[in-house]
């Protein structure tokens, strides 16, 4: 098939990349700082940033899985790495937002007189809603609203979605495409018959949402797959997706026009696929690699961070009579100065105080779980150690004869698992 070597790299710089620069935008619209962006129409189009991330996904997992699902203990050893990817610190983070609202019953105890964000254990921090995080299962209608870690919707329906995916590839290989056709214009028709007014829709309507985003990523991946092994005018067509991301999210689109975006996200997707151009090699510098690898505890760590920011300078102000805190449109946030003179300060403030936490978190806790699974079920292993072999024959011949040696270093090396989905 045409461009199927051009393919075969086991990671995408460019697009990890763009995942991580996807998790920090999402953390700069969610800081607690009233700034000038605040008040800027356009600013809250950074939710699309979301829909990215289900694309990037969809392409990522169809890279790295659509060849390698064939027997049902595949298909198990899928599920148990991407349950290692998404769940464990999903729980850790579910763990310190119960610990906050513990923190609260005690602080209230000892100082009657300090104001809080919100009752301890009230709406969206009840016993039922933990629950249904617990089950990766907030985002199917069962509550009002987003509920503790709010991020973590999106990580839930991207689990139940990506088991979709590989129903699909084990089930029906030979129908893949015109399947993951059908549930993409099946999810974006009944997103846009339940919300068709916006596409940024959660806990609710979250599910239909990921799948149209995610299966629109996968049918990149397959026109990717049969595309000509490298670029003709690449510097062209990579600012070219950045020009059009750009006006399209000033162009503040409502209604039908956000139904939109998942094939712009599919547009720049296939193109940074290639990681030819000048704007490639700058996302695949050493800096952008590293934090790219820590996109998902960035995006998973940062409403806890603000949290303990906004608690803290809540505490700092009420202990010394100054207004550091306040409401503007129905949310808590941080005063600093003129919304003018807080933008540059939100700016740093979103890396400086969450990409260190994240670091952290994608070393002690994604990285740990991850490396587990990847080991830790005895009879999944030997089936991929099957699998791989086949590719390796069907790539370089019959002639081919696997040895231990070789398996280490594969496995070492991530070929058979190595996946930032």
């Amino acid at each position: 098939m045409p461009g199927k070597a051009a393919i075969g790299a086991n990671r995408f710089e460019a697009l990890d990349a763009l995942r991580e620069i996807c998790a920090l935008l999402v953390a700069l619209f969610h800081i607690p700082i009233y700034h000038a962006l605040k008040d800027f129409g356009a600013f809250a189009n950074l939710q699309f940033c979301v829909d990215m991330f289900f694309a990037l996904s969809g392409f990522v997992l169809c890279h790295a899985y659509g060849s390698r699902l064939n027997h049902k203990a595949d298909g198990l050893r899928f599920v148990v790495t991407r349950f290692a990817r998404l769940w464990p610190l999903h729980m850790v983070m579910l763990a310190l937002f119960v610990a906050i609202e513990i923190s609260k019953i005690v602080f209230t105890r000892a100082d009657g007189s300090m104001s809080l964000d919100s009752t301890p254990f009230g709406q969206g921090h009840s016993a039922f809603e933990a629950i249904t995080n617990i089950l990766f299962l907030q985002s199917f209608h069962l509550h009002s609203g987003l509920s503790w870690n709010g991020p973590a919707w999106s990580a839930a329906v991207e689990f139940y979605v990506s088991l979709l995916f590989a129903g699909v590839i084990l089930l029906f290989p030979r129908r893949r495409r015109e399947i993951f056709l059908a549930l993409c214009l099946a999810g974006g028709m009944l997103l846009h018959k339940v919300s068709a007014t916006t596409i940024f829709v959660s806990y609710d309507w979250g599910m239909l949402r990921a799948i149209f985003a995610f299966f629109a990523g996968c049918l990149v991946y397959e026109l990717r797959l049969a595309s000509k092994p490298r670029l003709e005018i690449p510097n062209v067509l990579e600012a070219f997706c950045v020009v059009l991301v750009i006006m399209f999210v000033l162009s503040k689109p409502v209604g039908d026009l956000q139904f939109v975006f998942p094939l712009l996200a599919g547009i720049v997707i296939y193109t940074f696929s290639f990681d030819q151009g000048l704007l490639s090699q700058v996302l695949r510098s050493r800096p952008l690699q590293r934090i790219g690898l820590w996109s998902y505890s960035i995006y998973m760590v940062h409403t806890f961070v603000y949290q303990v920011l906004k608690m803290g300078v809540s505490f700092i102000g009420h202990k010394t009579h100054l207004e550091l805190v306040g409401w503007h449109n129905e949310e808590k946030m941080v005063f600093l100065g003129t919304p003018d003179q807080a933008l540059l300060p939100a700016l740093i403030l979103t890396v400086v105080l969450v990409v260190p936490v994240a670091a952290l978190t994608y070393r002690w806790i994604e990285k740990p779980a991850m490396d587990f699974a990847r080991g830790g079920l005895p009879a999944v292993p030997h089936m991929s150690w099957l699998t791989w072999t086949a590719l390796q024959r069907r790539r370089l011949g019959r002639s081919f004869k696997p040895t231990a040696q070789s398996a280490r270093k594969a496995a070492s090396s991530g070929n058979w698992d190595r996946v930032q989905g």
